[in-house]
């Protein structure tokens, strides 16, 4: 008992939470100081709720290791407070008067918006009085030990460049759905010191719309984030475009993951200024994830030399995996298969790494398998998802014993039908983007959910199928290194080892390829 404060924290830090409780219970001294670490994620969004917490808060000093914050000041000529209807302080709530009026001038507006009004959820209802939101500021620094931070659908603040270099442990930085403030005498913050890892910047708003990124400053400034020195993985989308931020004499630093959202729009340009040029530059990029619509890239053959992990829509795939060694391939968006058949035999000798395969075709035709075995016959874990037609059964019974068989690496395989979304009713629906993987991972992480909504809850369970034991022994017997096989979107059957049974169990909602997760590239 001897040990200073400041020693006990970082051991305790450890432990698992269940041992903290106990710590808390031990002793007085130990309580004042385990207390601080059961509390290392924290999520304020809202500011009624950061007014009950704010005592405790004070008073206990947590050392969070996250934080998601989405509360923002009264700034009535921002656009996404529009929806505000109440100022909340110390003393309670007082309505917001101009609401209605407010609401007006935005939908007169909404049509010129560069964002879709039918996905904006994320205007608040209720801001921050100025003491209040000081007082969170001031809060929110004192939070040294944070490691994740992730600030949503918020008006940033004023001073938000300074306040992250706050953190000297900061490794993970997330802005999502955020209004940029102009600032007239901007400070000039060199950003090249954070220790920042990964870094995400989605649906980042301006208080002055402009259709030109480059001449939005405040944008413009955002971007410099990315000239962090120890930044590995970037994420982020067409209303920002990071890119920008780099030139010859300024390259970026040696990423080794890339997630770029394109716009939804097919008449909306595809190729950003720059962008190939960038990705000439990322000789250690191993996982590249495009979304939505993107044309062929022409890059040199020398271009990404690391490059083992990727998921793109299909106009892409050829450009991509000519001349390279790719172990891990999701194909995501709807193929037809002729053209599919045809990129398979023109990028041939580069799939044979392949170990991952992940595609998603509109009509299921038996011959998919039988191109699958002859151009990856490393494959390790296979998914195909159909929303139209059906293999048959004798298909399906026949699949391990005619065509799996040739692939003697294979211990998952996913094959099953899921709906498509219905044809939009208006203008507004047609502009649906690929939405997953955003955020920082371990709040509101949305990292694995499919680009096509899947119920988990389907209307086909294990003990609805009597064919079932028929293909158990027709699995067993050609694939004895299968351990996983999903043949419904809501349920799969895995075991452990060829002798063991198989069990029919739940599939998590997440059953999007996971080309993302750690890819065992090649040296």
């Amino acid at each position: 008992m001897t040990l200073p404060t400041e020693l006990w924290l970082p051991i305790f830090e450890y432990l698992p939470p269940w041992s903290l409780r106990n710590v808390v219970l031990t002793s007085k001294k130990f309580h004042a100081v385990a207390i601080r670490l059961l509390y290392k994620h924290l999520i304020l969004t809202s500011p009624t709720s950061f007014v009950t917490a704010h005592s405790t808060l004070s008073s206990m000093q947590p050392s969070p290791h996250a934080l998601l914050l989405s509360i923002s000041p009264l700034v009535r000529t921002v656009e996404q407070l529009q929806e505000a209807v109440a100022v909340v302080s110390f003393d309670g709530l007082k309505p917001i008067t101009t609401v209605s009026a407010n609401i007006n001038n935005r939908r007169l507006q909404s049509t010129g918006s560069i964002f879709s009004e039918n996905k904006d959820t994320y205007q608040p209802s209720l801001v921050a009085d100025i003491t209040l939101y000081n007082t969170l500021l001031s809060q929110v620094t004192s939070f040294t030990s944070l490691r994740q931070l992730v600030f949503r659908g918020m008006i940033l603040p004023s001073n938000f460049h300074s306040i992250i270099h706050d953190f000297p442990h900061l490794r993970d930085l997330a802005v999502v759905h955020c209004t940029v403030p102009f600032v007239r005498a901007p400070p000039d913050t060199d950003h090249t010191s954070l220790k920042i890892e990964t870094l995400t910047l989605l649906d980042i708003r301006a208080t002055s719309r402009s259709d030109d990124d480059d001449t939005n400053i405040p944008r413009t400034r955002l971007r410099l984030l990315a000239k962090a020195s120890t930044l590995r993985t970037l994420t982020y989308d067409h209303t920002i475009w990071v890119h920008r931020a780099f030139t010859s004499s300024s390259p970026s630093p040696p990423l080794t993951a890339l997630d770029v959202k394109f716009p939804a729009q097919k008449d909306r340009p595809r190729i950003p200024l720059g962008f190939i040029s960038f990705l000439e530059t990322l000789p250690s990029l191993r996982t590249l994830i495009l979304r939505n619509h993107v044309p062929a890239l022409s890059l040199s053959s020398r271009a990404l030399p690391a490059l083992c992990a990727m998921s793109a829509p299909f106009s892409a795939i050829t450009s991509l995996c000519s001349n390279r060694s790719i172990v891990k391939l999701d194909i995501r968006d709807e193929v037809v298969l002729t053209p599919l058949y045809k990129a398979f035999a023109e990028v041939h000798s580069n799939l044979s790494m392949v170990q991952e395969l992940s595609l998603f075709v509109g009509d299921w035709e038996d011959e998919l398998i039988l191109a699958v075995v002859a151009h990856f016959p490393n494959l390790t874990k296979l998914q195909i998802r159909y929303a139209r037609k059906e293999p048959s059964e004798d298909t399906i019974i026949g699949m391990g014993s005619r065509t799996l068989y040739a692939l003697p690496y294979l211990v998952s395989v996913h094959i099953f039908c899921i709906p498509l979304p219905p044809p939009p009713q208006n203008f507004l629906e047609t502009n649906l983007d690929d939405n997953t993987a955003y955020g920082a991972p371990g709040i509101d992480d949305t990292y694995f959910q499919s680009m096509h909504d899947i119920d988990p809850d389907t209307d086909t369970s294990p003990e609805q199928d009597n064919s079932d034991d028929d293909y158990d022994i027709a699995w067993n017997r050609a694939c004895p290194g299968l351990r996983t096989v999903q043949l419904h979107p809501g349920w799969v059957w895995r075991r452990a080892d060829p002798t063991d049974f198989w069990v029919a169990r739940p599939c998590e909602s997440g059953i999007f390829g996971d080309v993302f997760e750690s890819p065992p590239c090649l040296s």
